[in-house]
Order: structure tokens, then sequence, then C-alpha cells
């Protein structure tokens, strides 16, 4: 089941815990996490179709990553890109240079390609030559101090997709656009706005500082 992005009746929608956020993602939803002032949509990277990221290309900065247990980064050779600063507190924390697949699209940049190249990254049977450097989206490595010590945005979103059950292991993520103010990135009330219209799930990150495992 593909999340249907026709516009819903309007309502007031409360925001969840991460259970919820994981059902509708295991459903084929996207979702929209909170996360220490970050406000992102998350879906499955093993499960992403051409019209989820025609709609977060369409609803976000359009700086799309993949969060990836850093076991996979290292199995795919995907190095981090050389930061300005380490501190995980950074938004950059985790980029790795980026990435297309190597064969089935065409200039890499469109909904379908990045949806491509997300579904790839998330195989377990993909390996380094199925990847081309560089391209159009952002693996994020995410590592296990990570969720031991201070939750990130991409861990969270990882943490999410993980618990669906499905083998293919990454979340793609992305800041949500600002709508009431169009010039800056999202807030929870753009969130809020964005939900009732297309019925989708709010999810409450976790502190930075508590572990969600």
């Amino acid at each position: 089941m593909t999340t249907s992005f026709a516009p819903r009746a309007p309502r007031q929608r409360s925001w969840s815990m991460i259970a919820a956020g994981s059902r509708a993602l295991a459903a084929g939803e996207l979702i929209i996490l909170h996360h220490h002032r970050r406000v992102v949509l998350v879906g499955c990277a093993g499960a992403a179709t051409t019209e989820q990221m025609a709609f977060m290309i369409r609803h976000t900065t359009g700086f799309l990553q993949v969060a990836l247990h850093e076991r996979v980064c290292d199995r795919l050779v995907l190095p981090e890109a050389t930061p300005t600063v380490r501190a995980i507190s950074t938004l950059g924390h985790g980029q790795c240079v980026t990435v297309d697949a190597a064969a089935g699209i065409t200039t890499g940049i469109s909904g379908a390609d990045r949806a491509r190249t997300a579904r790839v990254l998330a195989d377990p049977t993909t390996d380094p030559g199925d990847l081309t450097r560089p391209g159009h989206l952002v693996p994020v490595r995410v590592t296990p101090t990570e969720f031991r010590m201070r939750l990130t945005t991409a861990s969270v979103a990882l943490v999410l997709t993980d618990a669906t059950a499905n083998r293919n292991s990454g979340a793609v993520f992305a800041d949500l656009d600002g709508i009431a103010d169009p010039t800056s990135v999202g807030d929870r009330h753009d969130a809020e706005i964005l939900a009732d219209r297309y019925g989708l799930t709010l999810v409450a990150g976790p502190d930075p500082e508590d572990s969600v495992r």
C-alpha cells in the first residue's frame, strides 16, 4: 500500500509516539517527524516510490538524504564527506559522498530516479559497483554511538524504518519546507498544516539525549 497524496478533509491531527510512526511506515506511508527543532518527512528507502519522492521534493527543501547503518556504508564503500565541524550536533553529521544508482535511471535527479537510488541503497544485495559517485542522494552514516549516547534526526528516522521489520534497512528523509513562511524551513505548525491536508502521521521524536534502543 502506498500513500495517496490527494488532499483529505481537514481535521486536527495530534502528535504520535514512535510506535505509531513505525506502523504508518510499515503500511507504505510517509510520516512527519519532529526531532530537536527539525521537522522532516520520512519514508522507507527500500520501498520508496516515484510518487513519494515527488511529494518529498515538492514539500521539502529538496535535499534528500538516506540514513543507513554504519555497517551498510562500509559494505557499499560510502566514505563520510570531510566535515567542516565533526560535532554530532551539526546538521551535516555523517553525510557521505552523494550517489546515484548505476543502472535503471536517466539523469538521477527525477523523483523516479531518486526513488530507484534509495531502493538500491537499502537493498542488502547491493554492492559498491551498483552505485555511481557523485549523484543526487546523500547517504548518511549512522553509527552505533548515535543510538546509545546522542540521538540525531537520521538515527531516529532509521530506528523508525527498522521497526517496520523490512529487510531493506534505510530511511529517506528531508527537511520540511516552510508553508506559513516559504523563506524558511518548516516548523511544527507547518507540519500540522501538511498532515491535515494529506492525512499524514505526525511523530514526536524522543529527547536528543535519550536512547530509543
